[in-house]
């Protein structure tokens, strides 16, 4: 059929009109969209740009960007993935042709620069979005997009880089979950490096028809983006040469990221510059995006290797504070939970545990995954219900404790509890596919647990396969200054298997290391007078228990040690105060007359109908204070007053939350 050349004409008038209003619709839009993503005016001006044309990809990427800096959980983010959808549809539809553009020619580039520049903000927020949501296959496709249009810059995207970072952050999963996976955590982290390989050669390739075009420093600092990443896989890999290689060029050029390499020289055992790198981490922190902020969780734990939880607790309770419930606030919840298991304050850390259970990690940024969240969980549900039972064996250490039948359900109440986390925990571990690799090692960038939380995972489970581990690790590891940590768990190991003579030798091996004087070996050095102690007997337990007690005295009463005092209470106990030094002396306290013991000092004011109690201790540790009870407080305040003289500020006795287990969400699991 033929179309009258009148009819022809009306219609070509009618589109080209179209096309003129359209181009003019388009043109006043480009010219009102400046602006920032995070002002609250910019959502109601997207709106208004998708009115006026809902075909112009520009609308729906400024909704999908300011939805995305919103976002603070899965629902917020797959609100943002609709537009940006939308956005990267309309921009490929309408200027695919210019998107593939390379040349030399500087007007014809920078005329079509701003596409290139508005792909690259569409395609790395749809990419995060996706990402943050566990999307890992549909993030995948979309670097395929920018890859296969073959940019000369990747202006605002990373495709090859960003693959990378895919393949490293999922590396523990496989095809199952995630099609484009390989099949192990070897295969995986290979072929992040061969992503990376591609994204230097691509660079490269590109040179020719960038230069004349960009600085050749902008040209170079390309490379350092790639070795950004080759940093962080060898840190992995705990390839301490080519990471040490990576990270010079990167500290050479101010393009490191302190927190990376505060984790590189966590791994190292270098705890006083990690440190140092993760305030520095803190201080450059200047993203707007939401994201895991680990180097608050971090900090939390250096400070329990110090001997000071109580400070990792108060950093994390601040934290926690002004973030709310946003992205991090589970790992936060984590650290906080570690500090409070080492104030004494068990209780306190398994309600923070089980909020970390019932919260819903967007793990934004980091190659921290659920698994390690899970496995922490875990590792406290364990370590809180060991320090229950041994709490209450503190608190009733009466001569009767036998024949008493609540005792007797306790015990088989709190041994079963703990025999169910250990199984749990042991699941975990036995299903984690980078074990060997990440916890077996003690210290890793992906190891988010503590020494001693590792200890608890391998306890009980082969002796001798672990102390084939570990001898290997001493002749084999790179890392000098971790070693000591190796030698530590050999002790423990060997004190399992009743070996206590191998188990001192080792554990002397560790207070003879030239590092032990650094205040971050605080714990490990409590931690070799208590196998010290419980390999020894008679005085040198004694003397070995009292080391113990001056460096963290919060570890005492969840041991099986039992700690001497000489005591000295001042003034004439009434009714009341006699009944709380009766208790006190019934909790597992020695008290003694031997003059190289420590000295308890103890007074009464009353107040009112309160009484204060006020306490001191005079020896290798100075703890002093003062604790009010209240008239209806009165039947545990000896019990109190007892931990108070290990430095733990229990504010009551005898609740003692269950455990909750977090659930385990597979990675391609789909939301309801």
């Amino acid at each position: 059929m033929r179309v009258s050349p009148v009819i022809g004409f009306i219609l070509f008038s009618v589109l080209t009109f179209s096309v003129d209003a359209q181009n003019s619709i388009r043109q006043q839009i480009d010219s009102q969209r400046d602006g920032s993503f995070l002002d609250d005016k910019t959502y109601e001006k997207a709106r208004g740009f998708i009115r006026k044309d809902s075909t112009y990809y520009v609308g729906h990427m400024l909704e999908g960007a300011y939805l995305f800096f919103r976002a603070n959980d899965e629902l917020g983010f797959r609100k943002a993935i609709a537009p940006l959808e939308k956005a990267l549809n309309k921009i490929e539809y309408d200027f695919d042709p210019i998107l593939r553009i390379r040349t030399n020619n500087y007007a014809v580039y920078s005329a079509n620069y701003r596409y290139q520049f508005d792909y690259g903000l569409i395609t790395y927020f749809l990419g995060r979005c996706y990402q943050n949501v566990e999307l890992q296959d549909k993030a995948m496709e979309v670097l395929e997009h920018i890859r296969d249009r073959n940019f000369q810059v990747e202006i605002n995207m990373d495709s090859y880089n960003t693959m990378a970072w895919i393949f490293h952050r999922n590396r523990v999963y496989t095809s199952k979950q995630f099609p484009f996976l390989k099949n192990s955590v070897k295969e995986n982290v290979a072929a992040a490096n061969r992503y990376l390989d591609s994204a230097l050669l691509k660079i490269q390739n590109d040179m020719p028809v960038n230069n004349g075009l960009y600085d050749p420093k902008f040209i170079n600092r390309q490379y350092l983006s790639t070795y950004h990443y080759k940093a962080m896989i060898h840190d992995y890999l705990l390839d301490i040469d080519s990471a040490n290689y990576y990270y010079d060029l990167l500290i050479q050029n101010q393009a490191y990221s302190s927190n990376n390499y505060a984790e590189f020289k966590l791994a190292m055992g270098e705890f006083e510059e990690a440190e140092l790198f993760f305030q520095e981490a803190e201080q450059r922190e200047n993203s707007p995006e939401k994201t895991t902020k680990e180097y608050y969780y971090m900090r939390g734990t250096l400070a329990t290797y110090r001997g000071h939880p109580e400070k990792a607790d108060s950093l994390l309770k601040d934290v926690l504070q002004k973030q709310g419930s946003t992205p991090g606030f589970g790992w936060h919840c984590i650290g906080l939970a570690r500090a409070q298991h080492y104030e004494g304050l068990t209780a306190e850390s398994q309600e923070r545990t089980n909020k970390a259970a019932r919260f819903q990690e967007l793990h934004i940024g980091t190659t921290w995954g659920q698994e390690q969240y899970n496995l922490a969980v875990a590792s406290l549900n364990y370590l809180n219900q060991l320090q229950f039972k041994k709490e209450y064996w503190f608190e009733h250490n009466e001569w009767y404790f036998w024949l008493n039948p609540v005792n007797w359900y306790k015990w088989v109440k709190y041994t079963l509890e703990i025999r169910h986390h250990k199984m749990l925990l042991a699941s975990l571990v036995a299903e984690n596919p980078e074990r060997e690799q990440v916890l077996y090692s003690v210290f890793s960038p992906e190891n988010l647990i503590a020494f001693d939380e590792v200890w608890s995972v391998i306890e009980g489970f082969g002796n001798e396969y672990f102390i084939k581990i570990y001898k290997d690790r001493l002749a084999t590891d790179k890392r000098p200054r971790v070693k000591k940590y190796f030698r530590y768990f050999l002790g423990k190991l060997y004190l399992a298997e009743g070996k206590e003579s191998e188990a001192i030798n080792y554990f002397q091996q560790v207070l003879n290391d030239p590092d032990m004087d650094d205040p971050y070996q605080t714990m490990l050095t409590a931690r070799v007078y208590e196998g010290l102690a419980l390999a020894s007997s008679g005085v040198e337990q004694t003397n070995y228990t009292q080391q113990l007690y001056a460096r963290y005295p919060q570890l005492i009463p969840f041991s099986d040690l039992t700690m001497s005092f000489r005591l000295n209470v001042q003034g004439e106990p009434d009714e009341i105060e006699n009944t709380i030094l009766e208790e006190l002396r019934d909790s597992r306290i020695e008290f003694v007359e031997d003059q190289k013991a420590p000295l308890v000092s103890i007074s009464f004011t009353k107040r009112g109908e309160a009484l204060d109690v006020n306490y001191s201790v005079e020896g290798s540790q100075t703890i002093n204070g003062v604790f009010r009870v209240e008239a209806n407080e009165k039947d545990d305040a000896g019990k109190l007053l007892a931990y108070r003289l290990f430095n733990i500020q229990k504010s009551k006795i005898g609740e003692r939350p269950p455990a909750q287990v977090q659930p385990i969400k597979e990675a391609n699991e789909k939301p309801v």
